[in-house]
């Protein structure tokens, strides 16, 4: 934004729950008309989890800004901190528990694959 120049309309406030009890938080893109790719940034309370999902034509990179917990990838689990960055391609399952006492936020960057995006909710951690 330059100077004098005041905020474009903001996104909402409130967050979008996804997956069982990630909350999308919004994020606003202040110098494109059209957003070039998809980038998301997601907070989960302590003791909280994001449900087992699969997705179809695209991958996930979560980057963790804060917080502690595991990530479930296929079937492997990873104790996750802030800093780290975990990878889920596409038809992978992925999950995520905040296993701390304070909110645990990540930033979710999406590589498209080709074909349609789908999202699945399965059964699991």
């Amino acid at each position: 934004m330059k100077s004098g120049q005041k905020p474009a309309d903001a996104p909402s406030p409130t967050p979008t729950i996804l997956h069982g009890g990630g909350q999308r938080l919004p994020v606003r893109w202040v110098n494109r008309d059209v957003p070039p790719m998809t980038i998301s940034r997601y907070r989960v309370g302590p003791g909280e989890k994001i449900s087992m999902h699969v997705h179809t034509g695209k991958a996930e990179y979560w980057l963790v800004l804060a917080g502690t917990g595991t990530v479930t990838v296929g079937t492997e689990a990873f104790d996750v901190v802030e800093g780290d960055i975990v990878a889920t391609e596409p038809t992978v399952p992925h999950a995520l528990h905040n296993t701390g006492t304070t909110p645990l936020l990540f930033v979710n960057v999406v590589q498209a694959t080709g074909g349609p995006i789908t999202t699945t909710e399965l059964a699991g951690p």
